[in-house]
């Protein structure tokens, strides 16, 4: 992956406004297995210029401390305020090369089953505070088709998830269901 991106990102806040608000995402917010998450705090740049990660519109962050790594907890940063956001010191940030690959497609290698396996065991640290290294990432291997193909098996990814998630909220709602007659019935 390193040779198709650059990971901890250098930020360039020279010429802004220490007093600009911008987007602020804690562990929490970033969800698992979920390409988008949501933005819910914003903070000036003066509270987060340091001790936080950096990264902007279309960089892809990965949670690499224990146990959110293994969770999948990972997501592509969108709809910035002002195009950048700072959070967690636990989040690696990966940002591909326009040219050859697409956000998506490193979410999808990052979350994959493989990938989370692998990172798992090549962690280190001690028990609670485990971490996947950065060398792990920037050396993992990837297959890299071409940005047409990437944009083809992304959006099929996508269609299958989207059925998934509907599936899970139609068992919910069915469970729900089941739930309240069985309630009805011990009542009488």
């Amino acid at each position: 992956m390193g040779e198709v991106c650059e990971f901890r990102p250098k930020p360039y806040l020279d010429d802004l406004s220490n007093n600009m608000k911008v987007s602020f995402v804690p562990m929490a917010d970033l969800g698992q297995n979920k390409m988008s998450f949501s933005i819910n705090t914003t903070k000036s740049i003066e509270e987060v210029k340091t001790g936080y990660t950096y990264f902007e519109n279309g960089d892809v962050l990965l949670a690499k401390i224990t146990p959110c790594f293994e969770n999948g907890k990972s997501g592509i940063a969108k709809n910035l305020k002002n195009n950048i956001g700072f959070g967690s010191t636990e989040f690696i940030v990966i940002r591909g090369d326009k040219q050859k690959i697409k956000p998506e497609w490193i979410y999808c290698i990052i979350n994959s089953e493989k990938f989370l396996k692998l990172g798992a065991n090549n962690m280190t640290g001690s028990a609670g505070q485990r971490r996947v290294p950065i060398d792990f990432v920037t050396d993992y291997k990837i297959p890299l088709p071409s940005l047409a193909d990437q944009e083809r098996i992304v959006a099929a990814l996508s269609e299958e998830q989207s059925i998934i998630a509907a599936n899970e909220r139609l068992i919910y709602l069915m469970q729900n269901k089941i739930d309240k007659t069985i309630s009805r019935i011990y009542k009488k």
